[in-house]
Order: C-alpha cells, then sequence, then structure tokens
C-alpha cells in the first residue's frame, strides 16, 4: 500500500505546482488555534501514524538526506516537504488547520513554553529509551527507522538550551541579500538549535516521527516567505548557491524527493503550494522595538554634511552618520594657512568629525591636504579599533570580519572589498574619508540598514564621553525605551502587561544561543566553522540589546508573562 499512496501524493503536489492559487490557505502560530482545531490538527497527525503516512515521511527524509543538507536545496526541499504533509493531513481531514511553531518567542527559556504541556506536543521523554508519555503523542510507537518509541532528550537534561531570539533572526533576514546566504544562515544557525534542543528523534535523519519536525520547518519556511515578501518583485524568483560550495543551480533543478517538481515551482508559496503564513506578532514588536530607538538615535542626532556626488559616495542604504558635538572652540585640524594643529588627546567623535569636516573643505595646497587627510586616517584607525573592537568580548568582531573577508557574499565581504578597491584607486581621498561614512559603511557591512550597531552608531557623535570605553558603554548612552514602547510589545503579542520592576535583571537579559556539538554539523553536511562565525555574531547582537537600558526582547516579554502576570 505504501507505493500507491507516494504516487497518489506526488500527483497531488503536481496538480498543486501547475495550478494557479485563488484563494492561499494560512497557516497560523499554533497557539493562536482554538482547542478545538488545536485536537483537531492532533486527531489528523494521530491518522497519519496509524495510516503509515508518518511512515512515508520519515522514511522520504532518510532517503534524501544528503542531497538536502549541507545544499542550496535546503529550504526548497522542505517547503516542498511541508506541503506534502498538509496535503496528507488534508486527505483524513479537509481543511484542517497546518500551524507553525515560531520558537524565537520561547528563546529565553524554551522549556517553559506551552508547547511541551500535555495541552500540546507533551514534553521531555522518560526512562531508558526516552520515551515521550505525556501529551497527545504519548507511548507512540514509530518504525521508521527501525521499531521503537517516540523519544525526546533535552539537551540540557530537564531543560533546553536557548533558541535564536527575534532580533537575531531579524538582523540574519536584513543581513541577506541572496537565497542562498538566508539558507545557509538558516540551516547553520537557528534551524539546528531547536532539533538539538529537542533531541531524541528530532535530532536524527527520522526527525519526521515527531510532530515538532512539522511545526518547526514551519517556522523555518516562514522566515525565507517573510523574507521574501519583504522583496516580493524579485526574491519569488529567486534562487543561487551563494555560501554553498555546489556548483550552479537552477530554479529549473529538480526537487529532491520529488523528481516531478522543480525548484520554481516552490519558490512562490502563494500560488503553486497554495498557502501564506500568519504572522505571530514576534517581528511587529520587534521592529516596534526598533522604531523607538531610531527614534531617540535620531533626536540626538544633527544634520550630516553630504559628501559631493560620484562613484565613491557611500550607498544609498547606508544607515544615518553619527553626528557632530556641538559647541568647543578649540583648535583643530588644517588651518587657514594649511597647517596642522593637533586635535587635543583623547579620541572623541567631535574631535574627529571636526577634523573631516576641516579636510573636506580644506582646498588649494594638495600637500597639505594630504599630510591632514594622513593624519585624519591614523587617527581614525586607533578611534575605530578602540571602540567598535575593543568593546566587543574577545575580540570577536575582528576574528569573524577577518575570515569573512575570504568567503564570497558573506556580511563583510562586499563592503571590505569595496573600501580595498577605493583605497587602491583613490589612496588620498580614502584616507581623507570622514568618521561618519567608515562608521556607516562599517555598520551596513556588518549588519544591514536596520542591524543594531546601525542603530546605535546614528547617536556616536553625542556620546563623546563614553566612546573611548567601548561599544557596551556607546549602547547605554543611546537612551531609555519608553514604557509605552515595552507596552506596545505585550500589546502586539497579546500578552498580560507585567511589572518589570519585579522581574530580575537576569531573566529580562537575552540568554545567549548554544553551542551545537559537532556531530550535528558532520551529519548533515554544514559548515562548523561558518557556524561558529554566526553564533559569534548572533552573541554580539543579544550584547548589544542587552545594553539598551529599557529593551525589552519580545521573547523576554513572553516568558516573563507567563511567568509574573499573575504576580504583577
Amino acid at each position: 500500500m505504501a507505493k500507491p499512496r507516494l504516487i497518489l501524493a506526488l500527483l497531488g503536489l503536481v496538480g498543486l505546482a501547475a495550478a494557479q492559487c485563488a484563494s492561499p490557505r494560512s497557516r497560523p502560530e499554533i497557539r493562536s488555534l482554538s482547542p478545538d482545531d488545536r485536537a483537531r490538527f492532533f486527531r489528523a497527525l494521530n491518522a497519519l501514524r496509524t495510516n503509515g503516512e508518518l511512515d512515508r515521511l520519515s522514511k522520504l527524509h532518510v532517503d534524501n538526506a544528503d542531497t538536502i543538507h549541507g545544499h542550496p536545496v535546503f529550504l526548497a526541499f522542505h517547503r516542498v516537504f511541508m506541503s506534502d504533509f498538509a496535503s496528507a493531513l488534508d486527505k483524513v481531514d479537509p481543511g484542517v488547520p497546518v500551524p507553525y511553531w515560531d520558537w524565537s518567542l520561547d528563546a529565553s527559556n524554551p522549556v517553559t513554553s506551552d508547547l511541551f504541556t500535555d495541552s500540546y506536543c507533551g514534553g521531555n521523554g522518560s526512562g531508558d529509551k526516552n520515551c515521550v508519555a505525556n501529551g497527545p503523542f504519548a507511548n507512540w510507537e514509530m518504525r521508521v527507522d527501525n521499531p521503537h518509541c517516540l523519544a525526546r532528550k533535552f539537551n540540557q537534561g530537564d531543560s533546553i538550551a536557548p533558541f535564536w531570539p527575534p532580533e537575531a533572526l531579524l538582523s540574519m533576514q536584513n543581513t541577506c541579500s541572496q537565497y542562498g546566504a538566508l539558507s545557509s544562515g538558516i540551516e547553520n544557525g537557528c534551524h539546528g538549535a531547536v532539533h538539538l534542543g529537542i533531541s531524541g528523534d528530532m535530532s536524527t535523519m527520522f526527525a519526521p516521527n515527531d510532530p515538532f519536525f512539522f511545526l518547526h520547518h514551519g517556522m523555518v519556511d516562514k522566515l525565507w516567505y517573510d523574507w521574501q515578501l519583504a522583496q516580493p518583485d524579485t526574491r519569488f524568483q529567486m534562487y543561487d548557491n551563494v555560501n554553498y560550495a555546489d556548483p550552479a543551480v537552477s530554479a529549473d533543478d529538480p526537487i529532491p524527493g520529488y523528481p516531478n517538481m522543480r525548484v520554481k515551482d516552490a519558490l512562490d508559496p502563494r500560488s503553486n503550494l497554495c498557502y501564506v503564513y500568519i504572522d505571530s506578532g514576534s517581528g511587529a514588536a520587534t521592529k516596534r522595538l526598533m522604531q523607538e530607538v531610531d527614534r531617540q538615535s535620531a533626536a540626538k542626532a544633527a544634520p550630516q554634511q553630504p559628501l559631493p556626488p560620484g562613484p565613491d559616495a557611500p550607498p544609498a542604504d547606508a544607515p544615518p552618520a553619527a553626528s557632530r558635538q556641538e559647541g568647543g572652540d578649540m583648535p583643530h585640524g588644517p588651518q587657514a594657512d594649511g597647517s596642522i594643529v593637533d586635535a587635543p588627546a583623547g579620541n572623541s567623535a567631535a574631535q574627529l568629525d571636526a577634523l573631516t569636516s576641516n579636510v573636506s573643505q580644506l582646498s588649494g595646497d594638495d600637500e597639505a591636504r594630504a599630510s591632514a587627510s594622513a593624519a585624519l586616517h591614523d587617527q581614525q584607525v586607533g578611534f575605530l579599533k578602540d571602540v567598535l573592537l575593543g568593546g566587543m568580548s574577545g575580540n570577536r568582531g575582528l576574528d569573524i570580519a577577518s575570515a569573512f573577508l575570504h568567503h564570497r557574499n558573506r556580511f563583510l565581504s562586499r563592503r571590505a572589498q569595496a573600501i580595498l578597491r577605493r583605497e587602491q584607486q583613490h589612496p588620498e581621498e580614502t584616507k581623507g574619508l570622514g568618521l561618519d561614512q567608515i562608521l556607516s559603511g562599517l555598520a551596513t557591512g556588518l549588519l544591514g540598514k536596520e542591524g543594531v550597531v546601525a542603530h546605535v552608531l546614528q547617536g556616536l557623535g553625542q556620546v563623546v564621553e563614553v566612546l573611548p570605553q567601548g561599544l557596551g558603554k556607546t549602547l547605554e548612552a543611546v537612551g531609555h525605551i519608553a514604557e509605552d514602547v515595552v507596552g506596545d510589545v505585550f500589546d502586539i503579542l497579546k500578552l498580560p502587561k507585567v511589572d518589570l520592576s519585579k522581574v530580575p535583571e537576569e531573566e529580562r537579559r537575552i540568554p545567549y544561543v548554544a553551542e551545537v556539538p559537532e556531530w550535528w554539523y558532520k551529519n548533515n553536511n554544514l559548515n562548523a566553522t561558518y557556524a561558529a562565525q554566526l553564533r559569534a555574531q548572533v552573541h554580539d547582537i543579544i550584547d548589544g540589546y542587552n545594553r539598551i537600558p529599557g529593551y525589552i526582547s519580545p521573547a523576554v516579554a513572553h516568558y516573563v508573562a507567563k511567568k509574573y502576570a499573575d504576580a504583577s
């Protein structure tokens, strides 16, 4: 019976791929389902286990494991695989909801999530074989890859290591401009953290045995879908091999395990596969918080002096430059007669910015301009090392930047190469680049125009007294997040309000993401070095948010509302 079912499933997917969908079905976050709809979904899942469809899906995943993991088709395969799952559900209960799990909302302390209760998916395994003994999947007996109980074994004993928070996901989506960069970032980063956190069957290639697989990969697919929606005119057609070692790929390539499906059939789920996602609120809440960071930074910034237009002008999407510090009449920079007066001791944004301004306005004597530019350049180098790298623990920023220079299209490579080319082509002009432009360029190259560092750098010019102390102190000077904005986050997430003064400081902080074991990367054809670099970047992002006074992550809000709302 298994072979006819497989043929029918393939025919159903081919039919979807050939049709244009007039009314896409919505996929909601599982906690937004009514109790009746949630129970309906769980009954359909149990039917798939009984009729052998879950076995078929698990075996299909195992049989194609080597061709789907560690390759550009990773996201595309799992999108089709999820649609195969949805089609199987629909056959046993037409119209049954197909939810996803926004695990980023549970990032701070995953084990406290409702998903691990009896009302949802049950909890950790127990006994020598780590069998799931509570919830709707209790005592399930699985047949793939061999007969065994459905197993879970949380990676920290009775708890689960933190997942990627919404801020890290948003930064990754904003930074990646090509499909392959996003796919490899997800696969090497946030994807594995959930599989390894739950573990048991979830840490194997027959992970589809556990319904958590489908809830998790619904979220993975949604990350891709949200990234596509950000630039729908181009990204719903985008497919490439950036950040993978694979040879050239094409949207006409077949999907492994689905020979009648092509990658192009999976690129736009709104038409070919006929579904869309309903947002959980985590993205909206994160953006709301960052709007307030933007507002406070902009309030501190003064208008910047634009560079003359030309081929070497900063990119149009570069974040606003650091502003000038008002006041002070001390002499510095190149003088009217072309001589140079040293700036007072203590590198500051105001001093360097004033030097920059005067260098850009100096005219006539090329030798004097070159001398002033060289002096300024030396100060800027020291300043940037102290402020940007000195504030990052273990100088991870320098190590990552050096490593990324050698990898095509990874976060810093294009920015670094552009700076190197400019230095070779216009050495004197490069030395005279203003602090504004250097900071803006670095911010854009590191985290994109909406990244944490970009927001912070907007206000650097107004916080002279703390700059020499490193990036951590600089972040503290951005300002306090208004109480009403934090309240907005609770409203967006539909959470009860919490008196945050009752929440201990350690529980308000976003925790680091745990390291994934080496064997996971080997089993999934993944790049462990790249994954370690990603994790270090995420930790720097988390540090940045944790240093903004009054900031509360949507993940933290979700956790503290569950723990402290009744006590407020």
